[in-house]
C-alpha cells in the first residue's frame, strides 16, 4: 500500500490508488524474466504517492461523475513521473530512492537510463487507447499536454542542474520559482487539466485545472526541499541533505544566504559536495543558521501561498462538490506532508 495512506483521513483514497496499482501490475507484472522489466516494476511500485495520477482521476470524476475513464492517461504520467525519478537519481547519484536501493545503484547506469526511456516510451501507447474514444482535437491536446509536461521537467532538471554548479551561492528567488515550476509544477498541472479533458470540461475549465495543478505543485516542491533540510531520514526513506550535499538552491537556503553572515555562508557551501555522512553536529549547525533568520517560515509562508493560489482557482471549478473537497484535502496534505 502507498505511503500517501498512512495518513488516515485519506483511507477514502485507496479506492482511486488500488485501481491505479491494478494498470500498473498489468503492464509491468511480478516476476519478470528481463532485469528491464524489473527495473521499470521497481521503479513504479516502491512507494510512491501516485499523486499525479489521483489528481487526474479526481478531475475526471468533477466533471463526469466517473474517474474510471481517467485510468488510462492517469498510468501514463504515473509511467513519465517514474522516468522523471530514475533520471532523478542518476543525476544526484542517489542512493536510495522511498526507502529501497535506487534503480540506478542496483542495476548500474547503463539499465538505469534504459529503465527510464522504456516507462517513457510507453506513455504515447497508453494515451492512444482514447483514439477511439475522444475527438481528434482532445485527443491532440493530450498528447500536447503530456509532451509539454516531459519538456518542461527536463528544461527544470536542467535549471536544477545549472543553479547547483554556479559559483555564485546567491540564486534569486524568481530563479527558483521558474525552475520549480518547470521541474514539478507541470508534471501536476498537465495530469489535472488531462483528467478535466477525459471528463468533458470546457477549454475555460480545462485551464482552470491546469493552473489549479500548478499552483499545488509549486506548493509541494517548496514543502519537499524544507523537508530535504528538516525531515526524518527513517520517515523519508532516504538521507536528509541531499539537495545540499549536491549544491541545489531551495527556497529555504536562498533566503537564509541572503540574509546570513559571511562565515554562515561559507559555513553552508562547506557542506555542499560532501562525501561520506553529515556529522550530527554539522547538521545541527545548519538547523540553527537557517533558522535563525525566519528562512523556514519563510518557505512555509510561500508554499501557503501557493496553495491558497490552488484554493482560489478550485472555487472557481466548484464551490461544493465532493470530489473537490477531496481535491482540497488532498491537496492540503501534500502541501504540509512529513515524508
Amino acid at each position: 500500500m502507498t505511503t500517501l495512506l498512512k495518513t488516515e483521513h485519506l483511507n477514502w483514497l485507496t479506492e482511486y490508488i488500488d485501481c491505479i496499482d491494478t494498470e500498473v501490475a498489468k503492464l509491468f507484472p511480478a516476476n519478470p524474466s528481463t532485469t528491464l522489466e524489473k527495473a521499470a516494476a521497481e521503479a513504479l511500485s516502491n512507494g510512491g504517492k501516485r499523486v499525479r495520477a489521483v489528481l487526474a482521476l479526481l478531475m475526471c470524476e468533477q466533471f463526469s461523475g466517473d474517474y474510471k475513464p481517467a485510468v488510462p492517461i492517469a498510468v501514463a504520467y504515473e509511467l513519465a513521473h517514474a522516468s522523471a525519478l530514475v533520471q532523478d537519481d542518476i543525476i544526484d547519484s542517489s542512493k536510495m530512492r522511498r526507502g529501497t536501493i535506487s534503480v540506478v545503484s542496483k542495476y548500474g547506469l547503463s539499465n538505469a537510463i534504459l529503465t527510464s526511456d522504456f516507462l517513457l516510451f510507453n506513455v504515447p501507447k497508453i494515451i492512444s487507447k482514447y483514439g477511439d474514444t475522444l475527438e481528434s482535437s482532445k485527443l491532440a491536446k493530450l498528447f500536447d499536454l503530456v509532451g509539454e509536461a516531459c519538456r518542461a521537467a527536463t528544461w527544470g532538471e536542467f535549471l536544477d542542474l545549472e543553479m547547483s554548479q554556479r559559483r555564485d551561492l546567491l540564486v534569486s528567488e524568481s530563479e527558483y520559482e521558474n525552475m520549480i515550476r518547470s521541474k514539478t509544477a507541470s508534471l501536476l498541472a498537465a495530469p489535472s487539466a488531462s483528467g478535466a479533458i477525459i471528463g468533458g470540461a470546457t477549454e475555460e475549465e480545462t485551464t482552470l485545472a491546469y493552473d489549479f495543478g500548478e499552483w499545488l505543485g509549486m506548493a509541494y516542491q517548496v514543502h519537499d526541499d524544507a523537508l530535504d533540510l528538516f525531515g526524518d531520514e527513517q520517515v523519508l526513506g532516504k538521507p536528509i541533505f541531499t539537495d545540499l550535499r549536491a549544491g541545489k538552491k531551495n527556497l529555504i537556503l536562498i533566503h537564509c544566504l541572503n540574509h546570513c553572515t559571511e562565515n554562515e555562508r561559507r559555513f553552508l557551501d562547506s557542506l555542499t559536495g560532501k562525501v561520506g555522512e553529515y556529522d550530527k553536529e554539522d547538521v545541527s549547525r545548519a538547523r540553527v543558521i537557517l533558522e535563525r533568520y525566519g528562512s523556514v517560515q519563510y518557505a512555509k509562508a510561500s508554499s501557503a501561498k501557493y496553495l491558497g493560489e490552488a484554493k482560489k482557482v478550485a472555487g472557481r471549478l466548484s464551490t461544493d462538490s465532493r470530489t473537490m473537497r477531496s481535491l482540497l484535502t488532498l491537496s492540503d496534505y501534500l502541501s504540509q506532508r512529513y515524508y
